[in-house]
């Protein structure tokens, strides 16, 4: 078997706590944490993972819950040096001899191909000796001298360093040399020192990591932020030089209103985006280039952070400051009820018919729905109510405003001070309207984000079980000592007024209407299916 040992038994540096004490495994990463993207290097490769942790361990092990089987999590029973996290790691994984064992820091990354390595392997790159890693010198794969984070006198000292992953084909071997340097008093870690005395037995391959990323650093943290989302979206590149995102789309029309948005925006409103260089609105090969930000999205917040209350009642403040800024630009004419059946009828309408026409979901139209427990109507008795509420409950707008038509967490990103936010991927169109349209519908995607949970639907971080049309669900919501939900409410009180049912009711529709479009998983769709109808009995009783 292929065992993956992952230390990550501290919390990062304090120069990377703006977000809180979190463990490096589950600090975020673009839009995902650390422990993301060890799944996806080793995806084709890895049979388990063995976390090692000590400081803030129910943080990883509460984010880990709705991970596979495979992925294990330990809590060590005190906190030495990172030989000692090993060690204990070697010991939990329960290591055969004939084990190939993958020793992968918590907080590296090396994107190099790694699925094809079958021998003792030690990844490398190459800098002047510092304080700032640990370097080491070596001769046809014996190493024999280990700078560990030490200043040397010579400034021209330029040596190799571990980057941080190792492939270790005699586990059980390897382990009795941890055994011993635990034993030892030297000036090394015993991990290095384990390390040096295995490769005088059993010389290690070295190869040079040609793309390895480290948040261990705050210097780091931004390049690894670059290449993860990079990585991530086909569609964007980011010039680390000159700090310019380029963006494409393959989808024309929707790619054309966000370019929009940003170009027709007041220039006193020009400060919620980012600054654009250049962009192309031509049909066959729109474009933008665009200042990037190396900031963190309230998604990364919401899921990964550590935030305290005060920190978010201070982060909606400036969320509710840009809504009403919004509210300065008004318009009003014949077609905003138009703009409004459109959109929250016409559109809910559509998509359900669509999903009707799915046959994985002919039961859900054709019999009544258990959530939870509790029974509700079949969708097509839904869909015989829903023209009435609607029309009943939300054509009563008689003017438009600003607002960015996507207004969820992960378009919404704010600096490390949590200070200036900026938002992206605007929707760019609400109905006929292009930078205007409702501002109920401005809040009920933030509440569809703390109310419905949506960024932990998408992310897998909810428990689901399906028989027949009977959904038990429930989302693996991290812990706070305080109701974050709350908070918001009150915060947008005066913006929520009296209008909180037809807040929740846009909610709804939101999610019952973007279940056909979430076709990478079924198990995501159910999510929202169960999330859309516990949200729509609160605004009317749609229990059999």
């Amino acid at each position: 078997m292929k065992k993956i040992i992952i230390p990550s038994a501290k919390v990062v540096p304090k120069d990377l706590q703006n977000l809180g004490k979190i463990p490096a495994v589950i600090y975020p990463v673009d839009d995902r944490t650390m422990l993301d993207c060890f799944l996806e290097v080793y995806k084709d490769y890895a049979d388990t993972y063995e976390v090692i942790t000590y400081e803030a361990a129910e943080k990883v092990r509460n984010y880990a819950r709705s991970y596979s089987e495979n992925i294990n999590i330990h809590k060590l029973n005190d906190i030495r040096d990172l030989g000692y996290s090993i060690y204990s790691g070697i010991n939990y994984s329960k290591c055969k001899s004939e084990d190939i064992l993958v020793i992968n820091f918590g907080d590296t990354i090396v994107f190099d191909k790694l699925n094809d390595i079958n021998e003792d392997m030690c990844f490398y790159s190459e800098d002047y000796i510092s304080d700032t890693w640990t370097f080491f010198s070596e001769k046809k794969g014996i190493i024999s001298e280990i700078w560990d984070k030490q200043e040397i006198s010579s400034k021209e000292a330029w040596e190799k360093l571990f980057v941080g992953v190792f492939f270790i084909t005699r586990p059980l071997e390897f382990q009795k040399f941890l055994e011993n340097s635990l034993n030892e008093n030297t000036n090394i870690d015993s991990f290095y020192r384990a390390l040096m005395d295995y490769s005088k037995v059993y010389p290690m391959q070295m190869r040079k990591a040609d793309k390895w990323f480290d948040i261990g650093h705050a210097d780091r943290y931004f390049d690894t932020q670059i290449e993860v989302k990079a990585r991530s979206f086909n569609h964007i590149s980011i010039d680390k030089n000159r700090g310019i995102l380029s963006k494409t789309s393959e989808e024309k029309e929707k790619f054309l209103g966000e370019i929009l948005w940003y170009l027709k925006l007041p220039t006193d409103i020009e400060y919620v985006r980012p600054r654009i260089f250049s962009y192309s609105i031509d049909y066959n090969n729109p474009y933008i280039n665009m200042e990037y930000y190396a900031y963190h999205t309230l998604h990364e917040l919401f899921l990964f952070g550590d935030l305290s209350q005060k920190q978010w009642a201070d982060t909606f403040k400036r969320i509710k400051f840009i809504i009403n800024d919004f509210e300065r630009y008004k318009v009003s004419d014949d077609g905003i009820n138009d703009a409004i059946v459109e959109m929250y009828l016409n559109k809910t309408m559509a998509r359900l018919e669509k999903m009707k026409e799915n046959s994985k979901f002919k039961d859900f139209f054709d019999n009544s729905i258990i959530v939870n427990g509790i029974e509700y109507k079949s969708l097509s008795e839904i869909c015989e109510i829903l023209p009435k509420i609607i029309i009943d409950e939300l054509c009563d707008v008689r003017s438009f405003n600003i607002i960015h038509g996507d207004l969820c967490f992960a378009n919404i990103m704010i600096d490390s001070n949590l200070t200036f936010i900026k938002v992206i991927d605007p929707r760019g169109k609400f109905g006929k309207y292009d930078i205007y349209g409702d501002r109920r519908y401005e809040l009920a995607k933030l509440f569809h984000s703390l109310d419905g949970k949506y960024d932990y639907i998408i992310k897998d971080l909810f428990y689901l079980e399906v028989n027949d049309t009977n959904i038990k669900y429930y989302v693996n919501e991290r812990k706070r000592d305080f109701d974050l939900y709350e908070s918001f409410v009150r915060c947008f009180k005066e913006e929520i007024g009296e209008e909180i049912k037809k807040i929740e009711l846009i909610q709804s529709l939101l999610f019952l209407s973007m279940i056909p479009l979430h076709t990478e998983s079924e198990k995501h769709q159910l999510a929202m299916l169960a999330t859309g109808l516990e949200i729509l009995n609160r605004v009317i009783d749609i229990r059999k």
